[in-house]
């Protein structure tokens, strides 16, 4: 990191930090962001191989990883997991354990980097998706003679001008649009290659099979609609109703499983409650889990966070991984490159607006395992670069 840059950040972490100290002053802030930890810890003691990720779908990405790592490397390091995130954290205590020890992640300042490194002492560090934060890049590179940070399944729109990238080994990037921002924002100078989206990691290792079902009774699944999609959702709903096909809704958040029923039937739809199934009707389904059971049973699925330009949109390798034919609707946040990949091959079908639904050519299955097995190829071909990464790490 140049000097400039570098006094930049520190600056910035002063500001944070003095900021942060104030907040600490309400036990309900604290208590509810976990500030003081952020800051200060307690870490574990290592040393340790560290992954961090953000969101939800990142870090069950990272415990994938983490599952494939301890069963192809007998000598693989000790596996600290981070989020920023407290709910996430408490996620990944519960899916990793005997697999990886889970921390909150430190604040992006320099006293919290130097205590989390005195404590965890990181071997290296590998970066989910677009997780490019200035102090954790400066702090590595800063730690070892040679490169010691990798990323994986990356997204890349744009950073901070001042990143430093030149403790960074390497870069997996999900598709060439982000592999071509990530060279032109990091000069060419870190080694990177197309490497898929990680979320296929496990199905990739597992033989990359696509699944299919033999009589589906559904004739569509909404899959992962947020509250904020209630009017496309019923739209689209009265579409499959008006034929005398069975839907099923699986909301995004159970929490608004009772908002979904009343606009459904203000709209004069019968509702039921999954596993029913009802030809004339919407059936809800009021836990998670049951994704795979579902989409076993479907025609067709749509795909939620997609309906709504603030969302972000929902896993659609799920429904493609099950053979079904997926739809998506006209924004896909976080992930439109892939998206716009799957769409260009027909392998996927973006409806322009929920009128667009059952009018419009159908997804094509066949195209869609063609895309699956190129996926499957960068992902394992970019895992097995990750994997000597870190067995050189030792």
């Amino acid at each position: 990191m140049g000097l400039i840059a570098n006094l930049g950040w520190r600056a910035f972490g002063a500001v944070v930090k003095t900021a942060a100290g104030a907040l600490c002053k309400y036990p309900g802030l604290d208590s509810e962001f976990h500030i003081q930890e952020r800051l200060y810890g307690p870490w574990p003691v290592g040393p340790y191989l560290w992954l961090h990720g953000a969101s939800l779908g990142e870090c069950r990405m990272l415990v994938q990883f983490c599952r494939a790592l301890k069963e192809d490397f007998s000598e693989c390091p000790p596996l600290l997991v981070t989020s920023q995130k407290v709910e996430v954290v408490s996620f990944l205590r519960d899916s990793c354990e005997g697999l990886a020890d889970v921390a909150i992640a430190p604040a992006d300042v320099p006293s919290a980097m130097n205590e989390f490194v005195r404590c965890v002492q990181p071997l290296g560090l590998v970066l989910a998706e677009n997780e490019l934060w200035p102090g954790y890049l400066a702090t590595m590179s800063r730690l070892s003679t040679r490169r010691s940070v990798a990323l994986i399944s990356g997204r890349y729109r744009r950073s901070l001008p001042f990143l430093d990238f030149s403790g960074m080994a390497l870069a997996c990037m999900q598709t060439p649009f982000d592999l071509g921002r990530f060279a032109r924002a990091s000069s060419g100078n870190v080694p990177s290659i197309v490497g898929g989206d990680w979320k296929l990691l496990n199905w990739a290792r597992e033989g990359g099979k696509i699944g299919g079902s033999g009589n589906p009774d559904v004739d569509a699944v909404f899959l992962s609609f947020h509250q904020e999609e209630s009017q496309a959702l019923v739209n689209m709903a009265k579409k499959i109703v008006g034929e005398g096909k069975s839907a099923v809704l699986m909301p995004r958040r159970l929490s608004e499983l009772e908002t979904f029923r009343r606009v459904l039937r203000e709209q004069g739809l019968p509702v039921v409650d999954y596993p029913a199934v009802q030809k004339g009707g919407v059936s809800l389904v009021g836990r998670f889990g049951l994704s795979h059971e579902i989409l076993s049973r479907s025609r067709c699925a749509v795909v939620g966070g997609s309906f709504a330009c603030r969302l972000g949109i929902h896993d659609f390798w799920e429904p493609l991984q099950m053979g079904v034919p997926t739809y998506v609707g006209p924004y896909a946040k976080g992930h439109e490159d892939a998206v716009a990949l799957l769409c260009r091959e027909r392998a996927v079908v973006r409806l322009g607006s929920a009128s667009d639904f059952l009018n419009c050519v159908s997804p094509s299955v066949d195209r869609a395992r063609i895309f699956l097995a190129g996926e499957k190829k960068k992902v394992l071909d970019s895992y097995l670069q990750v994997l000597n990464f870190i067995k050189g790490l030792k």
